[in-house]
């Protein structure tokens, strides 16, 4: 046998591999259950924003409309430009558990989403600490699920990836490349069962601390030149042996993260190598096996192995799809130009990764 029919072979053991990842995580549903816990705790809710008046009065409304009462909210407005300031301030007038924030000035050696919770968790006087970015909508049963889970679990960490409302095309191509590379590569409950650091994963549009073990290692300041702070956190946690959980959103939880194509190339473009471990070459290989990959099973393999390779590969596209409410059909039809708009996003990766500059909501961030 040739060398190269054994790296069709290993193609196909991948496709199968995704496929059975995806199928565990199916089954398994990582999603948030239904909980009632006691509010004798305090929890601080802390949003970060720059430049979201289109989305933070939206936000608010989610948070203040919780069923769990013993809460306060601090709005965190990092110097920005538009109506985000004004907005905040007129909702803090109305309702006394609104406190809001104007970031001055960003010190040197920080990136600004780090600065801000990490300024936000100063002010914070909760037993729990809850991070959500400027535009995740959460139901009025969010804090009370999360609050029963993370205390029940005796949890350090709580992370969620939103559901993704996507309505432009331009979303559909390139936003669900986030979760077909996450529920493919990683069974999820394995977040919670193992300590190993490689089996980290958080999402920074959602993370809820122990507000103890927060305050005493200090995580966004660790992290504060980390364009992927939250996967750094999860592995700083693992770390220190403490129990972490990373879960799905539905309802619950949700995010509209990017209105366009650009957008979301932009944004996915200044961490995708986070979810390879960091490394630009595990990130290029996953690449080229998607690009070519389905031609070398294709033309070298006979027809029981090409079979299963694209049973394995399409099966998985459908139960991640179906596992994150997003089209099912939508996503088989627009694989390729799916992997297209990831390889963009790879490219962009590149780019910034030469040229160690990437701009995002109107500042350069440098690493």
């Amino acid at each position: 046998m040739s060398p190269f029919f054994y790296v069709s072979l290993f193609i196909v053991f991948l496709a199968v591999l995704r496929f059975f990842i995806a199928f565990l995580n199916f089954i398994t549903r990582p999603i948030l259950p239904h909980g009632n816990p006691p509010q004798d705790a305090l929890i601080s809710i802390l949003i970060p924003a720059r430049n979201e008046e289109a989305n933070i009065e939206k936000s608010v409304k989610g948070v203040l409309a919780q069923h769990y009462q013993n809460f306060e909210l601090i709005i965190y407005s990092d110097q920005s430009t538009d109506k985000t300031l004004s907005i905040a301030n007129e909702i803090a007038k109305a309702d006394k558990r609104v406190k809001v924030i104007e970031g001055t000035g960003l010190p040197l050696g920080w990136l600004g989403k780090n600065h801000a919770c990490y300024q936000l968790a100063s002010h914070a006087q909760g037993d729990w600490l809850l991070f959500l970015d400027a535009d995740v909508t959460v139901s009025p049963h969010f804090v009370e699920n999360a609050m029963a889970y993370a205390q029940q679990k005796r949890l350090t960490l709580l992370s969620m990836f939103p559901r993704q409302q996507l309505y432009s095309f331009g979303e559909k191509l390139v936003v669900p490349s986030m979760n077909w590379i996450l529920l493919s590569l990683l069974f999820l409950r394995l977040v919670k069962w193992s300590k190993r650091k490689s089996l980290a994963a958080a999402n920074g549009q959602m993370m809820m601390f122990n507000a103890e073990q927060y305050r005493k290692y200090q995580w966004h300041e660790k992290v504060k030149l980390s364009a992927a702070e939250d996967i750094s956190i999860s592995r700083l946690v693992k770390r220190q042996r403490l129990k972490m959980a990373t879960l799905l959103g539905t309802d619950d939880v949700s995010c509209r993260m990017y209105g366009s194509y650009a957008e979301a190339i932009n944004g996915f473009s200044k961490n995708v190598t986070a979810f390879f471990g960091g490394s630009i070459l595990v990130t290029i290989v996953f690449a080229l096996i998607g690009s070519i990959g389905p031609f070398i099973v294709l033309f070298s393999l006979p027809f029981p192995l090409a079979f299963l390779f694209f049973f394995a590969l399409i099966s998985a596209r459908m139960l991640i799809a179906r596992l994150s409410e997003q089209s099912v059909w939508l996503n088989v039809i627009l694989w390729p130009v799916q992997h297209v708009a990831f390889l963009h996003m790879v490219y962009s990766a590149l780019a910034y990764r030469f040229s160690k500059k990437a701009m995002w909501k109107g500042r350069i961030i440098s690493n």
